[in-house]
């Protein structure tokens, strides 16, 4: 940078000498992806932006950190904007052998320095985008990787910055997130799919890896596609301008009107809580018994001791959902008659009723996190015994009493402690949720699933930075909607392409085995949203597709196998993308179809080292066929040839159609390439 701009950052005493130039407030910002152990793009040019005061010079370089004292790569000038934005472009790094300092400092306009930031231990290597719902965000910790296993990922030149789960409506430009480097100490909250993926290529390139992670478990694709892009296709033009009406009226909303609509929230949640009382307590013994009367006799009952989860403090309660009754006797002062108490407990997982002497004084439906305050009107109050009766409703995963106050007592008194032994029994199960309690008006585009919203949120925030792809693994919760997800598939790929430029490869996860196996040939199902999956990586340039229905498992919908994943995709990314290395890109992809008297031949993309059955033998498994009538059976299949398979049933005469691994959960599926990678299932009837 010029001397006469006074070099700001890379001579530590400069910056001492000069600091009592700078404002008590600093005016350089730079957003989060821009902090400390960042991962820059090789072989790009490198987009950076901030703000700074308005209309101030501003100067951007990069520097070396790892010895040669004030090396500069390169340097830009430029001005901020009349709102102090400002953005630019570095040429293209190639070292990625060294550790380097992202400078940046703003100046007046005789020269004089105002303020200065620098982002330290900067390396150049390869930019990857981690997306999608939960498969993506599963962490080695949720994997179960052990201690022993993570302490051999001391891998520092590879790098993550993961996006925390927000909510917006308008593209934001920052995002409360850190990079951090792969220790043993971080590696364990990292992405399990987005660490091997890495793993690999840096094994494979011997260049620096960074990840951004932003993904959210459970969501949907709409809401990571930005919503205006969204707005200009026809299909979903109609649904995502009246979504946008919503969030405009909510944001013109005043007080009046958001006290109203909070009153009829409110009136609405009672009557449906009320139902849903109803609903559960017309079943439950306890009601039918009078479990909450004082006189019941409860002398058969078990003990607990509260507060306490049911599921653990008791071994035949480990996978219960409904209610549990709790009852207590107190013995209450003779001063505290005719007084008003409080009813205290901590927060009840989740909802429950609470009588004190066969009284009803409280009902909470479906606030698992609200601690529990409840008024004992002071005509219900008299010296001596009473009972209070709580009955707990959890319908999903752990219940019972969560830590915190339990008592019972007066204002400035000494209250009971109600800590302890309580008599138990459980009522009715179910796994009824019930309505979920608002308590003011929420703008409809704040959710997970709002179409746009978290690419506003978590997407918007790291818009422009230069970066080679993207890896997604999502579609769970869009496969009841196949024939959408066609569409949005596609559309996300153009979406985030305009983001982060043309260049932007991008990697699908085919969705994994899940559900129990079905001898159905076409079940359907998952099948057709792995087909939209396949189809997306056949018509899109740029993209690729890990297979992954050998690594699924039927009763969990979160497969602990994330490292095959990751290898898989890194094999595509090494093979497409970097052209290196002696991985294949995928498994077999069906490329063409042929008649043969009362056969059917197939012929594959991606064979390498041929066809092959992997469970040995001549029939290769999960293929179905079909004739005129649409009907479809099982079929022996047998490989012909390097690249081909022979599809025939004795119970079909004039095949037309074939299917392979049509299921949700594809046991049968035994197609494999020399290399070791399973085929994609398939069908030859396009739809």
């Amino acid at each position: 940078m010029n001397t006469s701009m006074n070099r700001f950052v890379s001579a530590t005493a400069l910056i001492a000498a000069s600091a009592a130039l700078l404002p008590a407030a600093a005016e350089i910002s730079l957003p989060s992806v821009f902090s400390d152990h960042m991962v820059v793009q090789r072989d790009l040019p490198i987009s950076v932006w901030g703000t700074a005061a308005p209309n101030r010079r501003i100067s951007v370089g990069l520097v070396t950190a790892d010895g040669d004292a004030d090396m500069i790569l390169q340097e830009r000038y430029l001005e901020s904007d009349a709102e102090g934005r400002w953005s630019c472009e570095l040429q293209p790094v190639t070292d990625t052998s060294r550790v380097w300092r992202l400078e940046v400092g703003e100046f007046e306009s005789d020269g004089r320095q105002t303020d200065s930031v620098a982002v330290n231990d900067v390396l150049v290597g390869e930019v990857w985008l981690c997306g999608g719902q939960s498969n993506m965000e599963w962490t080695m910790n949720q994997i179960g990787a052990t201690a022993a296993a993570k302490s051999g990922m001391d891998r520092p030149r590879i790098r993550l910055i993961k996006a925390p789960h927000v909510l917006a409506t308008e593209p934001q430009d920052d995002i409360e997130a850190e990079w951090q480097r792969c220790t043993p100490e971080t590696v364990g909250n990292w992405s399990a799919v987005g660490l091997h993926f890495a793993l690999d290529l840096l094994d494979e390139l011997d260049v620096p890896v960074g990840l951004i992670s932003s993904n959210w478990g459970g969501t949907r694709i709409e809401p990571w596609i930005e919503r205006a892009d969204l707005a200009a296709h026809p299909r979903f033009a109609t649904r995502t301008a009246e979504l946008q009406r919503g969030i405009d009226a909510f944001n013109a909303m005043d007080d009046a009107e958001r006290a109203r609509r909070t009153s009829e929230l409110n009136a609405g949640f009672d009557q449906k809580a009320r139902a849903y009382w109803d609903r559960i307590l017309s079943k439950d013994p306890g009601m039918k018994q009078d479990w909450m009367s004082p006189g019941f006799d409860d002398g058969a009952w078990q003990t607990m001791n509260l507060p306490g989860n049911w599921e653990v403090r008791e071994q035949s309660m480990r996978n219960y959902d409904g209610t549990v009754w709790f009852r207590r006797t107190v013995d209450i002062p003779e001063n505290w008659t005719g007084r008003d108490l409080t009813l205290e407990f901590g927060s009840i997982d989740d909802s429950d009723h609470t009588w004190f002497d066969g009284t009803l004084v409280g009902v909470t439906t479906n606030q698992h996190a609200e601690p529990r305050r409840y008024r004992v009107p002071g005509e219900l109050v008299k010296g001596g015994r009473a009972v209070i009766t709580v009955c707990a409703l959890d319908p999903q995963g752990g219940g019972g009493f969560n830590d915190g106050r339990m008592t019972l007592g007066p204002a400035r008194d000494k209250a009971l402690g109600l800590a302890g032994e309580w008599k138990w029994h459980a009522g009715v199960t179910t796994r009824d949720s019930g309505p979920r309690k608002v308590s003011e008006p929420l703008n409809p585009g704040m959710t997970p699933q709002s179409p746009g919203t978290l690419h506003d949120a978590m997407i918007s925030p790291f818009v422009p930075y230069t970066m080679r792809g993207a890896i997604w693994y999502q579609g769970e919760s869009n496969s009841g909607e196949p024939d959408e997800y066609r569409v949005l598939l596609p559309l996300l790929i153009e979406s985030w392409r305009e983001d982060f430029g043309e260049h932007l490869a991008f990697g699908i996860v085919q969705l994994a085995a899940f559900r129990p196996v079905s001898n159905d040939p076409v079940e359907g199902g998952w099948a057709l949203l792995r087909d939209a999956q396949l189809e997306t990586a056949r018509t899109v340039p740029g993209t690729g597709l890990a297979v992954t229905t050998d690594v699924g498992d039927a009763n969990d919908i979160h497969p602990r196998d994330k490292k095959t994943v990751g290898e898989r995709l890194a094999g595509w990314a090494l093979h497409d993308v970097y052209g290196v290395g002696n991985t294949a890109p995928s498994g077999p992809i069906h490329v063409a179809t042929r008649r043969e008297g009362d056969a059917m031949i197939l012929e594959f993309d991606h064979a390498e080292g041929g066809l092959m059955n992997a469970k040995g033998g001549d029939n290769v498994g999960g293929f179905a066929v079909a004739g005129p009538d649409g009907r479809f059976v099982w079929a022996e299949a047998e490989v012909i040839g390097a690249n081909s398979v022979r599809v025939r049933s004795n119970e079909i005469t004039e095949p037309r159609i074939v299917r392979y691994g049509w299921q949700n959960n594809p046991v049968r599926a035994d197609l494999y390439s020399g290399a070791g990678l399973p085929a994609s299932p398939f069908r030859t009837d396009q739809p």
